[in-house]
């Protein structure tokens, strides 16, 4: 089977991961971490890579990186294969380690970006290694707490973020050791898991989020109205926001523009809760069980309202404001 092209053009942001085969061990000592550290940096010397945030476990790692000269396939491909060697040979065994290609998600908003700087950071404080991201010595937090770092690791945006997130006139070590002790909230970190979890359609369809993001609400309409009609009920897709984008995304209009009520027959129903359905069931792909969860209601329930949400497609006053709503909650994930 071919395999799926990765998007990697020129300039491009990725989160990068892999992990042990069966996972195993990946890194057994401190000195299998710095030998692999070192043939990351070997590709920032030669301008094929910009490291920006990293985290090294035993079993797995995670890279912020950006790609500008698009060559991030052949610079992983090379890093790994040198780096299984070298494991390899001093830890006297043979055969693969690593579970196949690395996988790597593309980084197309500064809040994904921000809110992977913290899913990064905090790996080793999940896996109960250190109580707090900077105390880590194989992730990248512990360098941005202090003045210097390795000259590998391109500093200048997250720098810049952080001193733009606290408000504060220059970025010093403390200042991070402060943003990276705010804990990512456990929404946005399921929804990054869910997103790296997610398998990419077989038939090589890329990734929606990339052209959704850029996508005017019209647009947006025309790609769910799309979703809609060819929905068969139990394949929800890829995660393209976390469920509190369209939660806070509705809560924010309601409380702006007042009540929406459609008409159903002799009765209205309220707009805003079948576009919520709708945006939960597409946007940010809950099944019906979860939505009536969030929503107390039961899943039958949820499932007609969605019933509906379909039908009202065919109203221009409704697919516009849901066309707006859903452009609204694509880009709004809190970091």
């Amino acid at each position: 089977m071919a395999r799926n092209p990765r998007n990697d053009e020129p300039g491009s942001w990725h989160h990068v991961m892999n992990r042990g085969i069966a996972r195993r061990t990946l890194f057994e000592t401190a000195r299998d971490i710095r030998f692999f550290l070192s043939r990351l940096a070997k590709a920032v010397r030669r301008g094929d890579i910009e490291i920006h945030a990293y985290s090294i476990l035993t079993t797995h790692f995670h890279l912020l990186v950006r790609s500008p000269r698009g060559r991030l396939s052949l610079v992983m491909k090379v890093v790994q294969n040198e780096y299984v060697r070298r494991f390899n040979r001093a830890h006297k065994r043979d055969g693969p380690l690593v579970r196949g290609r690395f996988t790597s998600q593309p980084v197309r908003t500064e809040a994904y970006q921000a809110a992977l700087v913290r899913y990064i950071d905090q790996n080793p404080v999940g896996a109960r290694l250190v109580d707090h991201p900077c105390a880590y010595p194989h992730g990248s937090a512990r360098h941005y707490a202090k003045k210097k770092g390795p000259r590998w690791l391109e500093r200048s945006w997250i720098e810049e973020h952080v001193r733009t997130a606290l408000a504060v006139p220059r970025f010093e070590p403390t200042v991070y050791m402060q943003y990276a002790g705010a804990l990512l909230s456990e929404e946005n970190a399921r929804w990054i898991e869910a997103r790296i979890a997610a398998k990419t359609p077989s038939n090589g369809t890329p990734d929606p989020l990339d052209d959704l993001l850029a996508a005017a609400p019209p647009e947006v309409l025309s790609w769910m109205s799309r979703k809609a009609r060819l929905a068969d009920g139990t394949s929800v897709g890829l995660p393209l926001v976390a469920p509190t984008a369209s939660l806070d995304t509705i809560s924010e209009w309601r409380e702006r523009h007042g009540d929406w009520k459609l008409p159903s027959g002799r009765s209205k129903v309220d707009g805003y809760r079948i576009a919520l359905v709708a945006m939960l069931r597409d946007l940010s792909a809950c099944s019906f069980v979860e939505i009536a969860s969030r929503l107390g209601i039961s899943a039958p329930h949820a499932s007609r309202l969605y019933g509906r949400h379909r039908r009202f497609l065919d109203d221009p006053s409704y697919a516009k404001r849901l066309g707006e709503l859903s452009a609204r909650a694509l880009v709004r994930t809190e970091p």
